[in-house]
């Protein structure tokens, strides 16, 4: 497996774009039956990290930085691909994004976890800023990593 990191949206492949759109789509949308709108505006000012299994995008997420979502930048659209669950790579994912922000000087990290992850990203260090709200029909709480 091969980590990609991308740091601009104009960097990255026709393959990468759909890959991870159609990553998105399966599990945020049609796994979770959820309707909302996942293409917005802040892939075009996000990076992105992809895990690669040779031409299969086994796991992805997206860095948004800071004062476009939030005063800090945040990692979102966590997804690890159904047949790649269950090994690991949601922990990995998670950490090298956080590597990734850690070696860019930032202070904290913010995330929105649906509520059912809550324990997974304290293991990671995270701790619960907000009481539970619904986010496009999910519960979600806020979570703060201090760097």
């Amino acid at each position: 497996m091969k980590w990609k990191h991308i740091h601009s949206f104009d960097n990255l492949s026709p393959e990468d774009v759909y890959n991870f759109l159609k990553l998105r789509q399966d599990i945020f949308i049609i796994e979770q039956d959820c309707i909302y709108d996942d293409i917005d505006s802040l892939d075009f000012e996000s990076e992105h990290l992809m895990l690669y299994d040779n031409s299969i995008l086994a796991a992805y997420s997206r860095i948004v930085p800071a004062g476009k979502k939030f005063d800090h930048p945040s990692i979102g659209r966590i997804a690890v691909a159904m047949n790649y669950r269950n090994k690991g790579l949601g922990r990995k994912l998670v950490e090298k994004s956080i590597e990734l922000l850690r070696e860019a000087d930032h202070e904290a990290i913010i995330i929105e976890a649906q509520v059912y992850l809550q324990r997974f990203y304290e293991s990671a260090g995270f701790i619960k800023i907000s009481d539970p709200y619904e986010l496009d029909g999910i519960v979600h709480i806020k979570m703060r990593l201090n760097l």
